[in-house]
């Protein structure tokens, strides 16, 4: 089953936005607008669990409540590219079209995918598994089992946490549950060959110092493992499908909050891509 958050933890989503952005001055500009937008989520949040709107008016209510507050935020402070795609997409496109594709799993340009998990996400983490229920999408092991939704990312488990799939869950890209999933198999595929689950990490991490590495990352070098730039993230790829996921270890890093420290992570998107691999699925900004 699927495990949802009873309360999205949106202090902690702040804390660790703030905490990266002093850290690393290349995802800067990328976190203080996905701070921003952290604002007008939790809004989102406390206003959906307080009128509890029901699953069939779902997307009109995300429509009409949600959409125009990420509108405003994000003319107000996203990237040029953004501002100009989200002012222009809003004036020829019906925001219930936008979120109700999103809903149904449907293949959007990049603005109107953007728009839409912004405003739907924090609506879906409100009001839980009824709520994901009504997204269309598949429910098997490589999707949410609440609302059949890919995977964004991947973490492992701190101790306390049901260790039924050895520690590793997966995290969806739209409603945010977590489900739990085999540590030598590819979240997009199925593939459990271990040749072929390839795994990318820095130097002075733990992965790093077992196979490839990944070189050239802000910080120069095959770094020291107190310099390592992300000491508890690593690419995990896959052979077959050519496809890879970005994992988290919060044992490593207790302190990490998987959402916020798999959209910093930028580097690590670069170097899969120029190594031929595609993500299952984006994150909130893109990449």
């Amino acid at each position: 089953m699927a495990q949802v958050l009873a309360d999205a933890p949106w202090a902690e989503r702040r804390r660790r936005t703030l905490e990266l952005r002093g850290r690393h001055a290349f995802a800067a500009e990328l976190l203080d607008f996905y701070g921003a937008v952290l604002s007008v989520q939790e809004r989102a949040f406390d206003e959906a669990i307080s009128s509890r709107p029901p699953a069939q008016h779902l997307v009109a209510y995300v429509a009409e409540m949600v959409v125009p507050a990420v509108v405003d935020v994000s003319v107000a402070c996203g990237p040029a590219k953004l501002r100009e795609g989200v002012a222009a997409r809003l004036e020829s496109e019906d925001p219930r079209e936008i979120v109700a594709a999103w809903i149904g799993g449907e293949e959007q340009p990049v603005v109107d995918r953007y728009i839409a998990r912004a405003a739907l996400g924090p609506v879906l983490e409100a009001l839980g598994s009824e709520a994901a229920a009504s997204c269309i999408g598949t429910r098997d092991r490589l999707h949410c089992p609440g609302c059949g939704g890919l995977p964004q990312l991947s973490y492992f488990a701190v101790a306390g946490e049901d260790l039924v799939a050895g520690g590793r869950f997966l995290r969806c890209a739209r409603c945010h549950a977590s489900w739990g999933y085999p540590r030598m198999s590819c979240p997009g595929c199925g593939e459990q060959e271990s040749a072929k689950l390839p795994v990318f990490s820095e130097h002075g991490t733990a992965s790093g110092e077992r196979g490839s590495v990944v070189r050239g990352l802000p910080g120069g070098g095959a770094a020291r493992p107190e310099h390592a730039v992300f000491p508890h993230m690593r690419i995990e790829a896959c052979e077959s499908c050519r496809r890879y996921i970005l994992g988290i270890d919060l044992v490593t890093e207790p302190a990490a909050v998987p959402l916020v420290d798999e959209m910093a992570a930028v580097p690590l998107d670069l170097y899969a891509r120029e190594g031929g691999f595609s993500k299952i699925t984006t994150n909130l900004m893109g990449f």
